[in-house]
């Protein structure tokens, strides 16, 4: 409201310095009308500078302060501009941008983004493969063929504080198969917060439907954020590959009933020699 109110003021009085600025045209006097005219125009465009910037998919360059990992996603991602209490020099309502996935886990876990002191902003997994550089999954499917997978939270804090975060992943049955939890000290602003451990990822794990990453601060929960699995084409050859054992396990039954049987033939035909003999001596 505050920074609206300024904006429409700051309109007004360029509008009456340039009405100003012409009136002093049509009486003949030119150094008023210079100043006047400069002075008009620059407050009108400034207040156009500044509604331009507030549409949707511009200031890009703005975005990027603050932020960690961004680039990737941040089309698919998006942002939204938040309007923190903390308030600037100029008495104006900080607005930021945050990103809109970060705000539904806030909402998820059943808070209220605008009354929360300590507000998720990013949140998402890093997932890591061989010795390459990890990539970063907010709203994308992770590739279910990675090694590690490992969270991450950045948090935007009035003053500077210290606390307890503790992460849990959960998967599509429900079992928790992360928990890590430990002190942290943050500064006023974003914090990044990652823990010092990894989650190992195999073909045993459940990846059918949503995993649930929760973030929990001393004991409430800040954030809950879902995630899914892509199947890819070397899990697709290792499960196939795992029904052909299956397919292997029948044959070899089958011929070691195969083999009980000709066992039994073998028998009988033993059977029937030993009949032989005894059929003739009664002859």
């Amino acid at each position: 409201m505050k920074s609206n109110s300024r904006r429409f003021y700051e309109v007004m009085i360029g509008l009456v310095l340039l009405l100003v600025g012409f009136g002093a045209f049509a009486d003949g006097e030119n150094f008023p009308l210079i100043l006047l005219s400069l002075a008009g125009f620059y407050l009108l465009a400034k207040q156009f500078d500044q509604s331009r910037r507030s549409l949707p998919g511009t200031n890009r360059d703005n975005r990027s302060r603050g932020g960690w990992g961004r680039g990737a996603e941040e089309a698919s991602a998006g942002y939204v501009d938040f309007d923190f209490d903390d308030e600037t020099e100029g008495g104006e309502a900080r607005t930021e941008q945050v990103y809109r996935h970060a705000l539904k886990a806030v909402e998820r876990a059943g808070m209220d983004a605008a009354n929360i002191p300590v507000l998720p902003v990013d949140i998402g997994v890093m997932a890591f493969k061989s010795d390459t550089e990890p990539t970063i999954y907010r709203t994308r499917v992770v590739p279910d063929d990675i090694d590690y997978l490992q969270p991450f939270v950045q948090l935007r804090l009035p003053q500077k504080a210290t606390g307890r975060i503790r992460f849990e992943i959960i998967d599509s049955d429900g079992q928790v198969m992360f928990i890590h939890e430990d002190f942290y000290k943050f500064s006023r602003g974003l914090n990044l917060v990652t823990p010092a451990a990894r989650l190992p990822i195999h073909d045993a794990h459940a990846m059918s439907a949503e995993w649930q990453l929760r973030v929990t601060a001393d004991d409430t929960l800040l954030a809950l954020h879902g995630f899914n699995w892509h199947e890819t084409s070397s899990r697709v050859m290792r499960r196939h590959m795992s029904e052909d054992g299956e397919v292997n396990s029948e044959i070899r039954a089958m011929v070691a009933e195969s083999r009980l049987q000709k066992m039994s033939l073998d028998e009988l035909l033993g059977d029937q020699e030993d009949e032989a003999p005894q059929q003739q001596s009664r002859k």
